[in-house]
């Protein structure tokens, strides 16, 4: 057995599996199939995880938290809002392009779920997907000196469905090109809920931009 730390073996627990669902389906992501594939004992599936339950939620949190950071930090291009939700979902294509297993898992997982209708742990994983963008919105806001001039929580649904279009486009054709292009038509779209603010956020600013324009 290797040794690592506890941290470790859990994100390496969450790697492997990622690739087995994304090669096996949900059905075929056994625990022994998982610790097998991390080189682990069965053992260390039950000290980390527990159920395999709590590993298939810790794989989605981990791969939405992988698409937030590639958003947030691909060199954001604050000059516009449409610039920035561009270039934000041009680092989420670039993670679809060298991880397309993380989406395919992310899919399988949920299909699985509603096809068990597994106390509504679809919509659970949808709600988390919403909330993810509903973040990035407002984050694009902040860097921009933006407002939107309509809900957030419905953009993101939005936003949320351009990206799934996009993620099962690509997945299917693999067509790069094309999935810029209706990225670049996403934010074009977006873009248009949104004006620039009274002031540009200072440094440290906490305040988003449309909290300050629903005062």
């Amino acid at each position: 057995m290797r040794r690592m730390p506890a941290d470790q073996r859990r994100e390496e627990l969450i790697a492997a599996a990622i690739r087995v669902i994304a090669r096996r389906g949900v059905p075929g992501a056994t625990t022994r199939a998982i610790v097998a594939e991390a080189d682990m004992p069965l053992g260390a599936f039950s000290y980390i995880f527990g159920t395999q339950e709590q590993l298939m939620t810790a794989v989605v949190e981990s791969v939405i938290e992988q698409e937030r950071f590639a958003a947030e930090v691909r060199a954001i291009d604050v000059s516009s809002m449409e610039a920035a939700l561009r270039s934000g979902l041009d680092g989420y294509i670039d993670l679809l392009r060298t991880h397309p297993d993380h989406e395919l898992a992310l899919f399988e997982l949920g299909l699985w779920a509603r096809r068990r209708d597994a106390d509504g742990q679809m919509r659970d994983q949808w709600t988390s997907y919403f909330a993810a963008a509903e973040q990035l919105l407002r984050y694009a806001a902040e860097v921009t000196g933006s407002v939107w001039t309509s809900p957030v929580p419905a953009l993101a649904r939005v936003l949320v469905a351009f990206a799934d279009g996009i993620t099962l486009a690509w997945l299917a054709d693999q067509d790069t090109d094309a999935a810029r292009a209706t990225a670049a038509f996403a934010a074009s779209s977006l873009a248009r809920h949104a004006e620039p603010s009274t002031r540009r956020p200072l440094p440290g600013d906490s305040t988003h931009p449309e909290d300050r324009h629903a005062d």
